[in-house]
């Protein structure tokens, strides 16, 4: 664990489990290093004078030479002070760099987890209110702690919130809709984890249709079958927007994936 995690701030895999190892065992020599970690004995000196030129470890000359791993302390201060400068410098580099807006447009979000991203990243740009409806197992990740924090976070912000559980059809999968400040929709499926997708836009159609569900605690209907062509696919597409179902897309990139998969089966695609 904590070679992946000094690997995670820099180091090479050889320099963090060496690093490691003279903090458990050092002083050491090369050839002592290379007994007690996984670093090749051909390679152990070279890495250990990597550690010491980036001042991770002192060297006692001698023959041979033993090396001595820095205090913790210091380079957990060295390691911070030197991604504080990194990311400064990204901030800057990136500043010029932003997408175009693109909010009325129609985005999808795959995957429970980055949906549930996404709902916090809305709730931590709301400014005036807040408005979600759930229907969940009481085992998702959404009807945990985190969610209470950021809604409360944005009440404490000066936001209305408003927090309701939805009516679902039978063996309707787990849902949500949100909407933030009146302007940006999120509406989705949480169930299954791998297979959850969510619809993000600021789309009046989107808007209106999500504020409906919310203001009756209406139903949100199920993805249609997934065995139609990608053509009928991407004519269903071409009238969401009309349509103003919050999960016309969804049901249309169900769709466009299962074809896909069907496509790749068929033609013996491993």
């Amino acid at each position: 664990m904590a070679v992946e995690l000094l690997q995670r701030v820099g180091l090479s895999k050889y320099e963090a489990e060496a690093y490691y190892v003279l903090l458990l065992h050092g002083p050491l020599t090369g050839y002592e290093l290379g007994k007690r970690s996984g670093v090749p004995l051909s390679k152990s000196y070279e890495v250990l004078e990597r550690l010491a030129r980036r001042g991770l470890a002192f060297v006692q000359p001698g023959e041979p030479a033993r090396y001595l791993a820095d205090r913790v302390e210091r380079f957990l201060e060295q390691t911070r002070a030197d991604q504080a400068a990194v990311l400064g410098a990204l901030a800057e580099a990136l500043a010029d760099a932003q997408p175009a807006d693109a909010a009325g447009e129609f985005w999808v979000v795959r995957g429970r987890e980055h949906v549930l991203a996404q709902v916090d990243a809305l709730l931590d740009e709301a400014q005036t209110e807040v408005e979600v409806g759930i229907h969940a197992a009481d085992d998702l990740p959404l009807n945990n702690a985190g969610l209470t924090a950021a809604l409360d976070q944005a009440a404490a912000r000066g936001c209305r919130v408003a927090r309701q559980t939805l009516a679902a059809a039978p063996a309707s999968p787990d849902l949500l809709a949100l909407l933030v400040d009146g302007r940006r929709a999120l509406v989705g499926t949480l169930s299954p984890a791998t297979r959850s997708q969510a619809v993000v836009s600021a789309d009046p159609a989107l808007v209106l249709a999500t504020r409906s569900v919310l203001a009756t605690r209406g139903v949100l209907a199920p993805s249609a079958p997934a065995d139609r062509s990608l053509v009928t696919a991407d004519s269903d597409a071409r009238t969401a927007s009309a349509s103003g179902h919050p999960l016309d897309w969804l049901a249309w990139e169900d769709r466009k994936h299962q074809h896909l998969w069907r496509s790749l089966r068929g033609g013996r695609v491993a």
